[in-house]
């Protein structure tokens, strides 16, 4: 069996953008430790598009951007950056460390954690067995007594000699990544929360690079759904949904699309799957569905209204069914090229 010897902090994060926090943290475990390396794993951009989804505006940082502000950094030789979760789209800890384990195999890995997350810890180790693979430092402030809670806690308690708590570094309490980009929002300078190198590649980003998104097109923003229930005629057609017009479309024969006439949204979604579309009709779908939403909106103006006071803010179809009109919000793969579709109409009309 392989004496591992080496010993390698592992800090995990969104890094969105990284702090002074964040290098302090990995300082001080490295010196605690004695550790030889230092490896900060940003999290996937996927994984930070959906966290940050609810706020508002989701100032959300390219994976790349966080890679070269972590790059910046690590001014300290035993730190480096790992992008080893960048392509992926789950968090994804204990993979994560697992495959870090292959690269390092002669090593101990740390796996640093606030004191917040016992719960999540407890949660590694009943399902994943993280615990018996890995180490881990857990940060406390003075007023927690940690040590107390892992020898009364019934999972944690086995497993104490794989556990190490540290101090929480003075003055953390004041520095985050959210408080950087509130600092940003409000056209505050924040270089006293980060390290010069990442100043210099925070310092020039502005509320304009984040503009809003609506993300569902349901609730008070229904109306830019297909399904929505609104009046308009389109190609001499008389119809109560988009989503009956552009079904329609697939027709060529005209007594064929009098059907979606006056269709209701569930009998338009039961015709739609079995209409087999004419000829060519998929190359033409784009410029068919800007057609009839141009319609839609076009003979509706308090809709036209509602879509132009958007403003700025993107407008994401998110679905899980059909990532050409949409994006899956879950992966952040998709098209969205209804989205892209009603942008366009918006910003001719604003």
């Amino acid at each position: 069996m392989v004496d591992k010897k080496r010993k390698i902090v592992v800090l995990g994060g969104s890094f969105n953008p990284p702090t002074l926090a964040h290098y302090r943290l990995m300082e001080k475990a490295l010196n605690a430790l004695g550790a030889e390396v230092g490896i900060f794993v940003p999290v996937s951009d996927a994984y930070l598009k959906r966290k940050m989804r609810h706020s508002h505006p989701p100032v959300v940082l390219s994976p790349e951007l966080r890679v070269r502000m972590l790059q910046a950094m690590c001014t300290d030789e035993r730190m480096t950056v790992s992008e080893i979760e960048i392509g992926t789209i789950a968090a994804r800890t204990v993979d994560t460390m697992q495959e870090l384990q292959k690269m390092y195999p002669d090593a101990e890995l740390y796996f640093v954690m606030g004191a917040d997350k016992l719960d999540l810890l407890v949660h590694l180790t009943e399902n994943r067995d993280f615990l018996n693979m890995f180490n881990v430092i857990l940060y406390s402030r003075e007023d927690v007594e940690l040590e107390t809670i892992l020898k009364s806690n019934d999972v944690l308690s086995h497993f104490l000699e794989r556990i190490v708590v540290l101090p929480q570094p003075d003055g953390l309490e004041t520095i985050s990544s959210s408080m950087v980009r509130n600092r940003m929002l409000s056209g505050e300078a924040s270089q006293d929360l980060l390290c010069s190198g990442v100043w210099e590649l925070f310092k020039g980003l502005t509320p304009a690079v984040f503009p809003d998104m609506i993300t569902k097109f349901k609730g008070e923003y229904d109306y830019l759904n297909n399904r929505f229930s609104c009046r308009f005629t389109w190609q001499g057609g008389e119809y109560q949904t988009a989503e009956a017009a552009f079904q329609s479309s697939k027709c060529e024969d005209e007594a064929e699309r009098k059907v979606y006439a006056n269709c209701s949204v569930n009998k338009t979604i039961l015709l739609g799957k079995e209409q087999i579309p004419h000829p060519g009709w998929e190359e033409a779908r784009l410029n068919i569905m800007e057609s009839i939403l141009k319609a839609k909106f076009g003979q509706n103006p308090n809709l036209m209204k509602r879509l132009k006071n958007t403003g700025n803010r993107i407008l994401i179809n998110g679905t899980k069914q059909d990532t050409f009109w949409g994006v899956d919000l879950y992966s952040w793969q998709g098209e969205n090229h209804l989205g892209e579709i009603l942008m366009s109409i918006r910003d001719k009309e604003t």
